[in-house]
């Protein structure tokens, strides 16, 4: 059984709204690259910048948990309060 990874999820989520991956990244106002990595698993989710992904969902309409894992959402929101 294949494993649905996040950047799988993600980019499940931008096609069936009909984006590219640059259509998204400026509807989302962050770089292609970024998104271009995410989606290839190539970055560690959970390394990630909660607000670029944030701005990822508001630009897909959709919530964090659509993208991401619990154990990967909880990883996040520890990293965000650490600051």
């Amino acid at each position: 059984m294949e494993t649905i990874t996040t950047g799988k999820r993600l980019k499940a989520l931008r096609e069936d709204r009909g984006l590219s991956q640059s259509q998204l990244a400026k509807k989302a106002d962050i770089n292609s690259r970024v998104l271009q990595t995410y989606e290839q698993d190539d970055r560690d989710i959970a390394g990630a910048k909660l607000k670029t992904l944030l701005k990822v969902c508001v630009a897909l309409e959709c919530r964090l948990e659509d993208i991401v894992t619990d154990d990967e959402t909880l990883a996040l929101i520890a990293a965000y309060n650490r600051r």
